[in-house]
């Protein structure tokens, strides 16, 4: 018996007040040495006598913890058979653990898997189809192809691939500049340079952010709790991420950030919140967006916490790292060299922030950072601050007249009542009054528990003591995990700041296939590795090794960047094929795996939306900030509000700015698979169902919208109706319709004026039947095949 079984006790029962926060009576017990030395009342311990001890006599006797204590922050009674197991020590002489090593888990046949050896550069090969090879990604497809007995699919026209592309980029419908534009652009060099038009787009910083935050599981509230509490500061970090895409922000420095920002920064002893301060701050929001319902009491105990450490780690994990390391909280992984060792010691490395015995709940962040930090740091970049502190000097302008008024009455019944009158309007003032800026952030404390191995995954049976480390497999391909202690004046420990280095080490195995392969499914449809969370013995194997390996190294050598990664994927003549499927693909090709065409994909949910209001024209471009609020309805439908004061043409943002409140999920949104996060969505899926259509046919904002869809085709189109057809096509479908289209579409305008007409004409309604007929016609646009999936 050692003071590592004794430890583990007080940390659980003990820490609250006598740990790195709290010493009550100057008493520290997270140490055999600090237990000896005592507190004010001396001595905690006498060795070999637990009668003599304080610490024992004071559990023994139920004074402590102090019973006022206990359910609060986790406080519970000591057991039974946790007294024993102090006492036993105390006459055992409280034993020193001798130092321990570990043995090797993981062989050298354990580290064959491809996956756990770092990608090398493939020699692109030679095919019989070069006059099809744009790139050297076209030519590791065709190889495999053409041992199949295939080739690529001919290539889309302009137009489909216009529609295609700017989905692609910036989740948006072209333009009916862009698309006639586009159409018209003779340059060998259109395509290469609609592509860099579409990646300088501030959009299409917008439409990846989204892919990011689905892997960090990005949400407006903390969840777990049916109160699903708001984070008010939680958009900071979808905004960083926005920047980051636009900037193209080379990978591995974004996962820097996001992992060990704080510890980057030096932020304790700043002065000035600059930008460079700002982003490293905030981009470890990423840290942070795990479910955490800690915010009371009855679920703010150590197992409630280990449940937030433990989707964080998933996150980490499966997100970025592609393993599947969540079994291995309880044992060994039963197919991957991922042990239960390897699990906790990368916990270990997360535990200057994320303590389960030194616990923030998501209140205290904020709280403790103000308290610390704000007479020091402006949680706000200066013009932020520098308009907060205009306002609230706005609001004290109101104040101080009123009350020098209240100052100025008498004393009589009349001044009394119109004294409270006047203290009625100054706290309404106050209360107007906007709330200090602040950051959502993770940071480092410096001063971690101890981290035990947790026997089956449970708090109460804490075995071996580990070291932050990462896991064995990897000892061979990057170098060690090596922490350095900051330098003076900083808190942090390091741990975070030397595994993020570790992880975007150029040869480390996962990192850049992980991603690249992430990138290639969003274009595809499927990855390179089809299971994108799981890269380990039973993920799916790559379907073209050399391929992901060529990008992988490609990726890192053109600076980890993934406008780089966009580029070279749209300019293949893969990419650019139809998506018809012939007999013979069918065949020898069913799945696609071989890419022999380019599949059909229906919009996503955010796409879907978008797309009503932009071609409804009441979509605003207005970038960042806090989040647009959403009402949930009385029918139970969640609708985003309208922003602005005109109500003939109000505006909308994208769905990337809509409020996501874990349990106020926006139907549309719902509807067409937006995932909730719990934690985070490494892929979504995409449905198939009838609430689907019901949505778009009977929804009565989509109808509302579809109104201002046809004012806008009858403002910007000419009177007739093939001209107001043509351009509603254009808008909607992003192509010019053919002759046949146009006939038909006159025909049904014509008809839907009828049934107008007739209706009007009986109800005694003054509306134009035209116009109505028009708004059907809109609506049914967007009801359409065409309009949902992209060629």
């Amino acid at each position: 018996m050692t003071e590592h079984d004794v430890l583990p006790i007080f940390l659980l029962r003990c820490n609250a007040c006598h740990g790195a926060t709290y010493q009550e009576g100057g008493l520290d017990l997270r140490s055999r040495a600090s237990i000896l030395k005592g507190g004010e009342s001396g001595p905690a311990l006498v060795p070999g006598d637990p009668e003599k001890s304080l610490l024992f006599q004071k559990i023994h006797d139920d004074d402590m913890p102090p019973e006022e204590n206990r359910g609060t922050a986790g406080i519970e009674d000591v057991t039974p058979e946790e007294m024993e197991t102090i006492r036993n020590w105390i006459v055992a002489g409280a034993p020193e653990t001798p130092p321990v090593a570990f043995e090797p888990q993981v062989s050298e046949k354990d580290r064959e898997h491809w996956a756990f050896r770092s990608p090398k550069q493939a020699t692109v090969p030679s095919v019989e189809h070069a006059d099809r090879v744009a790139n050297a990604i076209d030519a590791f497809l065709l190889e495999k192809l053409e041992a199949n007995d295939l080739a690529f699919s001919p290539e889309a026209d302009r137009v489909t691939l216009l529609r295609r592309a700017s989905y692609a980029l910036t989740g948006l419908p072209p333009s009916p500049e862009e698309t006639r534009r586009f159409a018209a652009d003779r340059d060998p060099r259109a395509w290469e340079k609609l592509i860099d038009h579409l990646l300088e787009s501030p959009r299409y910083g917008e439409r990846w952010a989204r892919v990011w935050l689905d892997v960090a599981g990005y949400a407006d509230s903390e969840g777990k709790r049916h109160a699903d509490m708001i984070r008010r500061h939680a958009w900071r970090y979808r905004d960083y991420v926005i920047r980051a895409f636009n900037d193209d922000k080379p990978y591995d420095r974004f996962l820097l950030e996001q992992l060990a920002g704080d510890e980057l920064a030096g932020w304790e002893n700043a002065t000035e919140l600059t930008p460079e301060l700002y982003d490293n701050l905030v981009a470890t929001g990423f840290l942070r967006q795990a479910p955490d319902g800690t915010t009371a009491n009855p679920v703010n105990r150590p197992e409630d916490r280990l449940e937030v450490i433990t989707d964080e780690l998933r996150v980490l994990t499966e997100g970025v790292m592609g393993l599947t390391m969540e079994c291995a909280r309880c044992h060994d992984h039963k197919y991957d060299p991922l042990s239960q060792r390897d699990y906790y010691q990368l916990s270990a490395v997360f535990k200057g922030a994320y303590d389960e015995y030194e616990w923030m709940t998501p209140q205290g962040f904020n709280n403790q950072w103000k308290k610390s930090k704000q007479r020091l740091l402006p949680l706000a970049l200066p013009e932020e601050r520098a308009a907060w502190e205009a306002e609230i000097a706005a609001i004290d302008a109101k104040i101080e007249p009123l009350k020098k008024q209240v100052a100025a009455l008498g004393k009589d019944k009349e001044a009394a009542d119109e004294k409270k009158k006047l203290e009625k309007e100054i706290k309404s003032l106050e209360d107007s009054k906007p709330t200090a800026p602040m950051i959502r952030a993770l940071w480092d404390r410096g001063q971690p528990s101890n981290t035990y191995l947790l026997e089956r995954g449970n708090h109460l049976q804490p075995a071996a003591l580990v070291e932050p480390d990462v896991p064995e497999v990897f000892a061979a391909t990057v170098p060690p995990y090596k922490v350095e202690k900051p330098g003076p004046g900083t808190m942090g420990t390091g741990r975070r700041l030397a595994f993020a280095k570790w992880l975007t080490h150029p040869d480390h195995p996962l990192t850049a296939r992980v991603i690249v392969n992430r990138v290639w499914a969003q274009h595809f449809g499927t990855g390179l590795v089809k299971s994108l969370d799981n890269f380990g013995v039973l993920g799916d194997p790559p379907s073209h090794p050399e391929l992901l390996d060529w990008l992988a190294v490609e990726f890192v050598k053109n600076g980890w960047s993934l406008k780089w990664l966009h580029r070279q994927i749209l300019a293949t003549s893969a990419w650019r094929q139809v998506s018809t499927v012939t007999e013979e693909q069918a065949r020898l090709d069913p799945d696609n795996r071989l890419v022999s065409r380019m599949p059909l994909r229906r919009l996503d949910a955010e796409e879907v939306r978008d797309a009503v209001l932009a071609v409804s024209g009441v979509l605003d471009p207005t970038p960042f900030g806090e989040p647009d609020p959403v009402e949930v309805r009385q029918d139970g439908l969640v609708t985003g509000k309208f922003l602005g004061a005109d109500k003939k043409q109000p505006q909308l943002r994208r769905s990337l700015y809509l409020r996501h409140r874990r349990k106020e999920m926006p139907t549309i949104l719902e509807t067409f698979d937006q995932p909730a996060m719990n934690p985070n969505c490494v892929e979504r899926s995409q449905s198939t169902i009838v609430t689907q259509p019901l949505h778009l046919l009977n929804n009565a904002r989509i109808r509302e919208l579809a109104g201002h869809f046809a004012r806008r085709v009858a403002t910007e189109a000419s009177g007739d109706p093939a001209g107001q057809v043509e351009h509603a096509w254009v808008l909607a479908l992003n192509r010019v319709p053919d002759n046949d289209e146009i006939a038909a579409g006159v025909e049904a305008l014509a008809a839907f004026t009828a049934t107008w007409a007739e209706s009007l004409a009986e109800s005694g309604s003054d509306d134009s039947p035209e116009q109505r007929a028009l708004e059907d016609f809109c609506h049914t646009l967007i009801n359409s095949a065409a309009f949902l999936y992209l060629d």
